[in-house]
């Protein structure tokens, strides 16, 4: 299963503005693959807008409860506001879509 975890955070929580964050985010960020190893968690991209205070991490995993922990193991959500979303490709979605009967 793939998911996107998207993390946000106030400006004054940001690694670029507070010193205490950009440690920890440096240190979190060096133990993700092997925190995700443990858990059976995959990370397959992580992006940062730079401007507006987001953080979007792709993983791969069986189940949800896996990427929860992974981010709570991860300290993502110690200083970040974090949804977890199950995603699939835009493809797999556009093939799934053709499976029902068109509205309009």
């Amino acid at each position: 299963m793939q998911f996107l975890i998207e993390g946000h955070h106030p400006p004054d929580l940001c690694p670029a503005s507070n010193q205490t964050i950009r440690d920890l985010a440096a240190e979190a960020g060096a133990d993700m693959p092997a925190i995700g190893e443990k858990l059976g968690v995959k990370v397959t991209a992580t992006y940062v807008p730079v401007t507006n205070h987001k953080i979007f991490v792709a993983v791969e995993a069986e189940g949800i409860d896996a990427v929860r922990e992974f981010v709570f193991q991860g300290r993502l959500s110690q200083w970040n506001t974090v949804e977890i979303y199950l995603v699939s490709s835009l493809e797999d979605a556009i093939a799934h879509g053709k499976e029902l009967p068109a509205v309009y």
